[in-house]
């Protein structure tokens, strides 16, 4: 049986792991990294948000970590953001409330096109992260003349994979969806896993993420839309190519 592995915080990796599953694989989630929540950020996060005239959501981590701070605050009348559409339809299931994200593309530079951020004179922009994280957007919109602020709601730990499995038997593919994932995935599985992992096959929702794998030396990377859906249907037209 075809053999995938999940590389994404479990909490987010049910959907995934399903729609692998349904195509008749052995899907499995690779515990590359977890998210910890800071509490004292977390509780100083209503205060901020209150304060903000729009509130931008990195990842689907920071929508998990943080809005169970929020679910009781009032956001109307604030603008809500995010990059991708899953992670859109997701805040605004919670939030009752339309969120901005850009139709082509998922990530900050797409996000920064839209014509809604040309201008963002005076606006008070609350971004919902990690810790550490690109610096991007909060440069980008405090040069258009916007007051930004960073509510860093919780930091990322290492995983714990089985690496004596993954040896016995490795993947017939990994999915991977953020370039952190990348860089724990090499660090994690250390250089004598070298060779292996570069010739693993790897399904991406980003080139950038792919770039990232490239660096590393690997050369079997399949890149497609940011969403479920996509990721599978790419790792199913590649496995029609390459029986």
């Amino acid at each position: 049986m075809t053999r995938v592995l999940a590389a994404r915080p479990l909490a987010q990796c049910a959907g995934l792991l399903g729609k692998l599953r349904a195509e008749g694989w052995q899907a499995e989630h690779l515990p590359l990294m977890e998210i910890e929540p800071l509490p004292a950020a977390l509780a100083a996060l209503p205060r901020q948000a209150e304060q903000a005239d729009a509130l931008f959501w990195v990842s689907p981590s920071a929508i998990d970590a943080a809005w169970p701070a929020l679910a009781g605050m009032d956001l109307s009348g604030k603008r809500l953001a995010c990059v991708g559409a899953a992670s859109a339809k997701r805040l605004a299931d919670l939030s009752g409330q339309p969120v901005l994200h850009p139709a082509a593309g998922s990530d900050s530079e797409a996000l920064l096109a839209l014509p809604e951020l040309a201008d963002v004179s005076g606006q008070r922009w609350l971004i919902v992260r990690g810790e550490g994280g690109r610096a991007l957007l909060a440069d980008t919109l405090a040069a258009r003349g916007a007051r930004v602020e960073a509510a860093e709601v919780y930091r990322r730990v290492d995983g714990a994979p089985d690496w004596a499995e993954f040896d016995a038997a490795p993947p017939d593919a990994v999915v991977i969806t953020s370039g952190e994932m990348v860089e724990q995935l090499f660090r994690l599985a250390g250089p004598r896993r070298m060779g292996t992992l570069q010739c693993l096959l790897y399904c991406v929702p980003h080139p950038r993420i792919a770039e990232r794998l490239d660096a590393f030396g690997a050369t079997r990377i399949v890149t497609t839309r940011a969403d479920d859906a996509a990721l599978v249907a790419g790792l199913k037209e590649w496995f029609r190519r390459h029986p």
